[in-house]
């Protein structure tokens, strides 16, 4: 039973086991974000755009789940492999069992969470800019059907 457990949790750190969705689901995401230039110039890198394969294996997808209403609410951050203060994220939540496009972030993180009254919550870190020391996060809440955009917090060190 240990060794069970052991394995399970190896491969959620992997991203194995905790990646959104089916293979199928995973490339519609991926092409969602493929047309966005932006988004595939980040994930390319220098060469600014690449194959659609390419393109795919440059994220990395992760998958959180959240109360809410008595159901789970299952939200899939699409990341770079390729690491950087700023970067871009997409963001989906799974309905009627496919996951649909909620937003692209650019910023230096995208939270899941819950807040105090037990709606799931996205928290959008600002863009770190050394001349600009303001910082910080958009909220965006869940109506049922979307995050929507709720209120900008600054962040003071």
């Amino acid at each position: 039973m240990k060794n069970i457990l052991i394995l399970i949790v190896l491969l959620c750190f992997s991203g194995l086991a905790c990646a959104c969705g089916t293979d199928a689901q995973r490339e519609k995401m991926a092409e969602k974000l493929y047309a966005d230039a932006e988004m595939q110039k980040f994930v390319c890198g220098a060469s600014d755009s690449c194959s659609m394969e390419d393109f795919k294996a440059g994220l990395q997808f992760q998958k959180y789940e959240e109360p809410f209403h008595g159901q789970v609410l299952s939200v899939c951050l699409v990341e770079p492999t390729l690491t950087a203060t700023n970067f871009y994220t997409g963001v989906f939540v799974k309905k009627n069992g496919e996951y649909t496009f909620q937003f692209i972030s650019y910023g230096t993180a995208v939270k899941v969470q819950v807040n105090k009254a037990g709606v799931p919550m996205i928290l959008e870190y600002s863009v770190s800019d050394p001349d600009n020391p303001d910082y910080s996060l958009n909220q965006y809440l869940w109506n049922g059907q979307a995050f929507i955009f709720s209120r900008t917090v600054p962040i003071h060190d």
